[in-house]
């Protein structure tokens, strides 16, 4: 059985995200995705929007066709 996965150099939220405590974030996304961990990546509300800040991913679960991931808000361009 293959397992289709993609690499992500950037996290889009699309309003998902749910936080955990201070500036630690959690998001579930759909399939199966790769992230670098513990290194800045710019993150994005929408698919070819502007970055609205920077992230580093802490925790990365595969389980039944999602990526669940714990990040820390490293960098906001903005208070929007």
């Amino acid at each position: 059985m293959q397992m289709p996965m993609t690499m992500q150099s950037s996290l889009v939220t699309i309003g998902k995200e749910k936080r955990l405590e201070g500036n630690v974030f959690e998001i579930s996304l759909e399939g199966y995705k790769l992230f670098i961990l513990d290194h800045p990546v710019p993150v994005q509300k929408k698919e070819n929007s502007s970055p609205v800040g920077k992230a580093v991913i802490k925790e990365v679960t595969w389980k039944e066709d999602s990526t669940r991931l714990v990040y820390e808000l490293i960098d906001l361009h903005g208070v929007n």
